[in-house]
């Protein structure tokens, strides 16, 4: 195969004419997301962190983490990658469809106390299904992300010989996720990108990206003629827009979670679900209306100069919606940002999208084209210390979103 230079990143042209926007985006190209692909590990293999130490230099993580940098090579046009990612994770699918949300062959086999109370199950290819959290938070985030993947490869790619091969994996993904519906129309599984908050047991999140996630499975199960399974995706997810519309509103804002014990938690301010019911349109035309002229120009989401924070009131969460752990998620996050944009992109924003773009951009050039998992409000302090750097979410999510979402009409 051709060798690729790292030193050949065309900057797009919705960008191209802002410096520090070109900058940035070569940065999150260059010095982040293909600075992690290390072949010798396996060809298509990268790590979430781009010195390959953070988290781990042989891990891969199905639950988003690989989402979001595999689209992002995409888009620098590392397809055979991607394609190579993808068989790799698709290999540890379960036979009831589920995809771990980790994988981490250095413990294959094994079993360790997280803070030496909280059991972490690895099996013995390295895969892990049940969070060592206690409620099992991400527990439909991978089966998401691979959905939402498989739709990004078909939409660059459009190899229908591919998607046909793919067709049984998705099939099986899309039933594991319809499955943890209730009668209700809610999906079960709290915390759908966070650990903690935890958002036991129904994640507004979740409910969105899910509805969204089955929509887009239909979409492609169609494309491959099932027929039945993409309408059985399709009705999901109505039941999803139409339980979301109801048990999820608040009145003015969107209810953050459904806790089995304390109910709809609604208290900690606006947060990523208000930003998620706009992105993926679940909300009502009504709702969006209420909830956009609250977002658009809203501040408190910006912790430390960072955009994505995941609450406007952070300072306002009880430890027992921390499963009594710490407070590392209660911070900005790149996951987050994307659903700004995204819901951004979906109300024609885009002066609020390169303006988000630009914050991150500063922040970046000032820790030498870097950027952290986390960061932390003002209002919170540091919780903790944790400041793991060379993170590629920040720099993948840049880097979709300006194609995705920067190119809008002005």
């Amino acid at each position: 195969m051709e060798a690729h230079r790292e030193d050949i990143v065309t900057v797009p042209a919705a960008i191209a004419g802002d410096a520090l926007l070109a900058m940035a985006y070569r940065a999150a190209a260059r010095q982040n997301v293909l600075r992690a692909l290390n072949p010798g590990v396996f060809f298509g293999y990268f790590s979430v962190c781009a010195d390959g130490q953070g988290h781990g230099n042989h891990t891969t993580y199905p639950g988003l983490d690989w989402g979001q940098s595999a689209e992002a090579l995409l888009w620098l046009g590392r397809t055979a990658e991607v394609l190579a990612s993808w068989n790799y994770v698709k290999s540890f699918q379960r036979a009831d469809g589920l995809i771990p949300f980790a994988i981490l062959p250095n413990l294959a086999g094994t079993t360790s106390m997280i803070s030496e109370r909280y059991p972490l199950t690895v099996d013995a290819r390295g895969a892990v299904f049940t969070h060592w959290v206690p409620g099992n938070p991400l527990r439909t985030l991978a089966n998401v992300t691979f959905l939402l993947l498989a739709d990004a490869i078909w939409s660059q790619v459009g190899d229908l010989a591919w998607l046909q091969g793919q067709a049984l994996h998705l099939r099986k993904a899309a039933e594991w996720l319809r499955a943890q519906i209730t009668g209700d129309g809610l999906i079960h599984g709290g915390g759908f990108y966070l650990e903690r908050p935890s958002r036991l047991e129904f994640d507004g999140v979740n409910q969105c990206y899910s509805a969204f996630a089955l929509t887009r499975a239909a979409a492609l199960l169609a494309q491959t003629g099932q027929t039945a399974a993409a309408e059985q995706c399709r009705a999901a997810a109505g039941a999803l827009t139409a339980a979301f519309r109801t048990h999820f509103w608040a009145g003015d804002h969107c209810v953050e979670y459904i806790h089995p014990e304390h109910g709809p938690i609604t208290r900690h301010g606006l947060t990523d679900v208000d930003w998620a019911a706009v992105a993926t349109w679940i909300a009502s035309k009504a709702q969006t209306t209420v909830l956009w002229r609250q977002l658009k120009d809203n501040p408190g989401f910006i912790y430390s100069g960072m955009p994505g924070g995941i609450a406007t009131l952070p300072e306002t969460y009880d430890d027992w919606e921390m499963q009594h752990i710490d407070r590392h998620d209660l911070a900005a996050m790149g996951r987050v940002w994307y659903l700004e944009c995204w819901a951004r992109a979906r109300m024609g924003d885009r002066a609020g999208i390169l303006q988000s773009l630009r914050q991150v951009a500063a922040v970046g050039q000032a820790n030498n084209w870097s950027w952290m998992e986390r960061y932390y409000s003002e209002k919170t302090g540091d919780l903790g210390q944790y400041h793991l750097q060379y993170y590629c979410e920040y720099p993948a999510n840049f880097i979709r979103i300006v194609h995705r979402f920067a190119s809008l009409p002005e």
